[in-house]
């Protein structure tokens, strides 16, 4: 069942939009991860009403998620009494748009449920639910799947050589399928030795590679680039989307932090400590 606001059920149901409930939440938190070969997509459902809860825990619903692949046509629904739980994919069965929706359903024949935050409005102390009714949606959660987007952020970052820089200076561009970051001949001779060691290569992603990625990312949120029209703004955009993150209102430097997975804490471990 998709996600629709406007939708009306003959019975009280916890989801966004609606005053049913008047107080109670319910959500999903949704991560993915891969091996190279297999997605594996974990879920973790909280609802904040105990009533619900004592139903999943009497047996009579069950959380379920749906994923649906626009682009393969693949659809998988898996239901479950535990809050978190796994759902793995093969190579090839995701792809592209990816919609993860979110629900508690009854699996048996409830009676009488009673909840005292159910709004008044519907008027009677008690509702019956048959099998299969939905007791709680979550918005849809809409997720990109791609090779690149399991990859670190830097992966659609060059380093070339660029004869017209003077020593020590670099230059951004953004107008290739992956970003240049360009330096002088001798740096970048020296920055290729240098990531033959752990601990250099921590400085470089602390320095010239997270000025780089903040560079392109705040030229994303000034341009209002088209994010589909180069390789490097579709990882990107998607990457931030995918961490749930807003590009608009969150700072550049805060969505390096989040893309690059805090640098700041390997440059502690592997070099800072070191000096102690």
């Amino acid at each position: 069942m998709k996600f629709d606001k406007n939708k009306v059920f003959p019975y009280p149901v916890l989801r966004p939009y609606s005053d049913d409930y008047l107080r109670s939440e319910f959500q999903v938190a949704v991560e993915m991860s891969t091996d190279g070969t297999t997605v594996e997509m974990s879920l973790a459902f909280r609802v904040s009403s105990d009533e619900l809860s004592q139903e999943i825990l009497k047996g009579n619903a069950q959380y379920v998620a749906t994923v649906a692949c626009r682009e393969t046509y693949h659809r998988k629904v898996k239901s479950s009494k535990d809050s978190s739980f796994n759902i793995c994919f093969s190579e090839g069965q995701l792809r592209g748009e990816i919609r993860v929706d979110g629900f508690i359903v009854a699996i048996k024949k409830i009676d009488e449920f009673k909840c005292t935050d159910i709004n008044p409005e519907f008027g009677r102390e008690s509702f019956q639910y048959t099998p299969g009714d939905v007791l709680a949606q979550v918005e849809t959660t809409v997720f990109f799947i791609d090779k690149d987007l399991f990859k670190p952020v830097t992966s659609v970052f060059d380093l070339v050589s660029k004869d017209s820089l003077v020593a020590g200076e670099w230059r951004v561009s953004v107008d290739e399928d992956h970003v240049q970051i360009q330096v002088p001949p001798d740096l970048k001779q020296s920055i290729d030795s240098a990531r033959n060691s752990v601990p250099h290569k921590i400085v470089l992603l602390n320095s010239i590679y997270f000025s780089a990625v903040v560079h392109v990312i705040q030229h994303l949120k000034d341009t209002h680039d088209d994010y589909e029209s180069r390789k490097w703004s579709r990882v990107i955009f998607r990457q931030i989307h995918n961490l749930g993150l807003d590009i608009v209102t969150t700072d550049a430097y805060l969505l390096a932090q989040r893309l690059m997975k805090n640098p700041m804490l390997a440059l502690n471990h592997y070099v800072l400590k070191d000096q102690e």
